[in-house]
């Protein structure tokens, strides 16, 4: 009876709640770090506010992938999961259609599916795919501010984890790249990476040992090779592991024999994870990034082989001369293309003098390349303490040290190609940055020793003026580019876009989109195929539910190069190249602003919003094309040529009128440098056709002849008709 009681006690003991308790420092800690989780969530759904929808290009096709996923698996189970492998997609890329799979960011379709079918069929949450993909970005990335903070703590502990993940909260090259309806790469594949990240800093911890030893190195492979199914920028970070692993033996304070462990079963399960999808799949093992990798592990093996199984005198010299002759040797491999090559995307990154020259590469905005401009407004006060921060940690020699110092590095050189790897930068500045700022600041209130007589010495404290007025300049610093009154350095008003299907990719919100897509669904027959500049290709596929001849995928360079030819050539040419692609309908976008005043004769217009009147030069450049046979001087305006003899000339609903000069406000009948060209209505094409050629199906709101003064981006859509005799309405007014 002793034993039962005694056995009750026990049992009550531990299932007696008690009473949490927290230090005043923790309490603050938790109170900081969850305003911050609370700041990301917030200026990550500012979008909102213009709608629920999916933003950019690219969203609308990984939905559209999930989708497959999860219609397959309600229909069939988890063996209808497998059918994705074999899809061949024929609404896009018509007529040979698009192997989906290998062409696609397959772990970003099967993350989305399985999110919504947990938080449907587990969680009980009443949405729709679309709505569940488009909260997504949001989730993750405000999720990424964890790791961050975590990482960050080692090296510049709790303070400097809070600032590196406040300013990844509001960074906007990371927000605008992953705000809400971004259900694209970047969010979901920076949260595995960088999770990644921070588990494979914790295997050198000296207190860990055994399972989770082994798990967390596991995972952590896991989760950065199911970063590179997501996003193929997520390569990044083999630069950054290849590095950190190359220099781990001259590490004194690790432990090498664990390291080795660590690193072969990380390396292992990194490289298996990622060659096991389509894509990149097992290129991985034979393309430069997994060589590196790869040869990187191999140096570290053979690194602790010389150390304690040799009997050289000089071991460290000789692991140096065998890390230089590696790289000798790789270079040389890699010069000589004996393993399978880069795409021009991934040699501009590693070279960033070297450009591709391709116009279809340089037509998209992200490529462009970041001036020093970019970066000054972009970080400001960051800038200056990443770089004290990044000359302090070259005296660190700890493994977290050389992670965040290799991150920073590389992000900084891979970025100088490509604007959108400012993502990387962005990451790279606030760990270095919140070191920095750690670093200054215990250095600006060290006690210092001053000597008061010949035989005693004392402190000189900061005085509690002087911390308070540092404190205070340094949050005005840091929260500057944030609430800066210049709307050129602003983060917050870069949050405040609307959608691009909701502009157009530029301007204020408008329906038109809408309108166009919603039309084409519900007024085109199904097996319709609608051609249009390649920017569209998504959107008409997956929100007008129609065949499309080309995407952001741009997988057909040439099928592109085509479209652009099409455009741009006389209206002879250009229907026998359309139905050459068996293309029932053609779609052109135009942007621009419409004014009227009592001195002109009517309203005129101006053009230039974005439109395809804005990227006509790169139909030009990617078709082929000479730019002079159909711009001005200023390799813009559009010369005669363009109106009278091309096919998107005609198809835009407006005829030249005159300049204006920009320094008088005075009409001109001829082009001169300085001087805007302002067009009048003219709908050349009628909306019912009476032979063949193009005839007028829709035209969205805001392009029409009686919509308002202001902005506008319509969206018009010409049937290919093709009539073998005059209709009966023709006929009736023939015989009148």
């Amino acid at each position: 009876m002793q034993v039962v009681n005694s056995l009750i006690s026990k049992i009550q003991k531990a299932t007696q709640l008690q009473r949490p308790s927290f230090s005043s420092s923790q309490l603050l800690l938790w109170v900081a770090f969850g305003a911050i989780l609370s700041a990301a969530l917030i200026v990550r759904i500012i979008p909102a506010k213009y709608g629920f929808y999916l933003n950019e290009f690219d969203p609308y096709f990984d939905y559209y992938g999930s989708k497959f996923l999860v219609d397959s698996f309600n229909e069939k189970g988890i063996t209808g999961v497998l059918d994705y492998f074999t899809w061949i997609d024929t609404k896009t890329w018509y007529p040979e259609g698009r192997p989906v799979a290998r062409t696609s960011q397959v772990g970003l379709h099967f993350a989305g599916a399985i999110f919504y079918l947990i938080a449907t069929n587990i969680l009980q949450v009443s949405t729709t795919l679309y709505d569940a993909v488009v909260i997504f970005p949001v989730i993750f990335g405000t999720a990424t501010v964890i790791p961050i903070y975590f990482i960050t703590k080692r090296i510049a502990g709790n303070g400097g984890g809070l600032l590196a993940a406040l300013l990844f909260a509001y960074s906007p090259h990371i927000i605008n790249r992953g705000n809400i309806g971004w259900f694209k790469s970047e969010p979901f594949a920076l949260f595995l990476a960088l999770s990644g990240s921070y588990l494979f800093l914790t295997l050198y911890d000296r207190n860990l040992n055994g399972r989770s030893f082994i798990i967390r190195a596991l995972l952590a492979g896991a989760l950065l090779g199911y970063a590179n199914t997501s996003w193929g920028g997520s390569l990044f970070f083999n630069v950054v592991f290849t590095t950190v692993l190359v220099f781990t033996p001259f590490i004194a304070s690790i432990d090498q024999r664990k390291a080795i462990y660590g690193n072969t079963i990380f390396v292992v399960f990194y490289l298996l994870t990622t060659a096991m999808f389509p894509r990149p799949g097992p290129s991985i093992l034979t393309n430069p990034a997994g060589i590196g990798l790869l040869g990187a592990l191999g140096f570290t093996l053979l690194a602790y082989a010389i150390n304690n199984l040799s009997s050289l005198q000089n071991n460290l010299s000789t692991i140096k001369r065998v890390l230089f002759s590696g790289v000798i040797v790789g270079v040389i491999v890699v010069s000589f293309n004996v393993i399978s090559g880069v795409s021009g995307r991934y040699q501009t990154a590693i070279y960033p003098y070297l450009r591709s020259g391709n116009p279809l590469v340089e037509s998209v905005a992200e490529h462009l390349v970041p001036s020093g401009a970019t970066y000054i407004s972009s970080y400001l006060i960051i800038l200056p303490l990443a770089v004290f921060g990044s000359i302090l940690l070259l005296r660190q020699r700890d493994i977290a040290s050389l992670y965040v110092l290799s991150f920073g590095l590389s992000a900084t050189y891979l970025a100088s190609s490509f604007s959108r790897l400012l993502v990387f930068t962005s990451i790279g500045f606030g760990f270095l940055a919140a070191f920095g700022f750690i670093m200054l600041t215990k250095n600006m209130f060290r006690p210092g020793i001053s000597v008061a007589t010949k035989t005693r010495a004392k402190l000189n404290q900061t005085s509690p003026g002087a911390k308070f007025v540092y404190s205070l300049i340094m949050i005005l610093l840091i929260s500057f580019p944030v609430i800066s009154p210049a709307p050129s350095l602003n983060w917050i008003d870069s949050y405040d876009n609307p959608y691009a299907i909701s502009n157009g990719g530029a301007g204020a919100a408008r329906s038109d989109w809408f309108e166009a897509l919603t039309w084409i669904n519900q007024n085109t027959p199904e097996d319709s195929v609608v051609a249009a500049w390649w920017d569209y290709g998504y959107w008409i596929t997956v929100m007008g539910n129609r065949t499309s001849l080309a995407d952001n995928a741009t997988i057909n360079g040439t099928r592109i190069a085509r479209i652009g030819q099409t455009l741009m050539a006389p209206e002879g040419q250009a229907l026998s190249n359309l139905r050459d692609f068996d293309a029932d309908y053609v779609l052109i976008y135009i942007g621009g602003q419409k004014i009227t005043q009592e001195e002109l004769d009517g309203s005129v217009y101006t053009l230039g919003g974005g439109g395809d009147e804005s990227k006509k030069q790169w139909f030009i450049k990617i078709g082929g094309l000479e730019m002079d046979d159909y711009t001005e001087r200023d390799s813009f305006t559009p010369n005669g040529q363009f109106w009278e003899a091309t096919l998107l000339g005609k198809m835009m609903p407006f005829a030249p009128y005159k300049f204006v000069d920009r320094s008088d406000g005075q009409l001109y009948d001829e082009y001169q440098d300085g001087r805007i060209a302002v067009y009048q209505y003219s709908q050349k094409y009628p909306q019912r056709g009476v032979t063949d050629g193009l005839q007028l199906a829709f035209a969205s709101s805001s392009v029409q002849a009686g919509h308002p003064d202001g902005a506008f981006g319509g969206v018009l859509i010409y049937e290919v008709v093709d009539l073998e005799e005059p209709s009966d309405d023709s006929s009736d007014e023939s015989s009148e």
